[in-house]
C-alpha cells in the first residue's frame, strides 16, 4: 500500500483542527454590572463601555490582552448614586478600570477567567468564573465575582447614618468576535 496515498488524506483531515487549536486575537465589548446593598435595600449599577482586545488559544487556556471600562460611565438610574460611584472611583484621577487576562480555560460552556485588575490604583488578581458559548465567529461570556471595597482600598459610600455594605457582586458580560 502506497503511504503517501494515505497521508495525503490524513493531513487533509488534520489541517482545520490544527488552525483551530491556534490562538484567535478577539475584539471584546460588553457590560459590567456591580450590585451594592445597604441596610435598607439594593441596588444595581451597569456599564456598557466595555471594550477590548484578547488573544486566547483554546487548547491551552492561555490569553493575553486587555479588557477596561470607563469608570465614569456607571448607571444606576440615580444620578446622585452615580456621582457618588464616580467620586468613591476617584474616576477623574482614574477613568479607567483594566483588566489583564492571562487565561481561560473551558470545560463544556463552564469557563473561568483568571487575570489581574486593577481599579483605582490598586491591581490585584481575580478569577471570574462563568458561561462561555460560541455562536459561529462570536463568543458569549458571563460571570461574576464577589469582592469588597475594602479589597480595592476604597471607602464605601455614606450618607448620614446609612453606609453602603462592604461587600459587592459584579458581573461581566462579554461579547467576543473573532477578528
Amino acid at each position: 500500500m502506497n503511504h503517501r496515498k494515505l497521508l495525503i488524506p490524513l493531513l487533509l483531515c488534520l489541517l482545520p483542527g490544527l488552525s483551530h487549536a491556534q490562538s484567535g486575537q478577539y475584539a471584546i465589548e460588553g457590560r459590567v454590572t456591580y450590585a451594592a446593598s445597604y441596610n435598607l435595600g439594593r441596588w444595581e449599577g451597569s456599564n456598557t463601555s466595555v471594550r477590548g482586545a484578547v488573544r486566547w488559544n483554546p487548547q491551552t487556556g492561555e490569553a493575553s490582552g486587555q479588557v477596561c471600562v470607563d469608570l465614569g460611565r456607571f448607571d444606576s438610574g440615580n444620578i446622585l448614586r452615580d456621582a457618588d460611584a464616580r467620586g468613591v472611583f476617584d474616576s477623574n484621577r482614574f477613568p479607567q478600570s483594566c483588566l489583564e487576562v492571562e487565561r481561560l480555560t473551558q470545560t463544556g460552556e463552564d469557563a473561568v477567567l483568571v487575570g489581574s485588575l486593577e481599579i483605582s490604583g490598586t491591581q490585584r488578581p481575580i478569577r471570574i468564573a462563568g458561561r462561555l458559548t460560541r455562536e459561529g465567529n462570536l463568543l458569549r461570556f458571563q460571570g461574576s465575582f464577589m469582592t469588597r471595597f475594602s479589597e480595592w482600598n476604597l471607602q464605601p459610600p455614606s450618607l448620614l447614618f446609612l453606609r453602603v455594605n462592604d461587600l459587592v457582586e459584579v458581573r461581566l458580560e462579554a461579547r467576543a468576535v473573532l477578528r
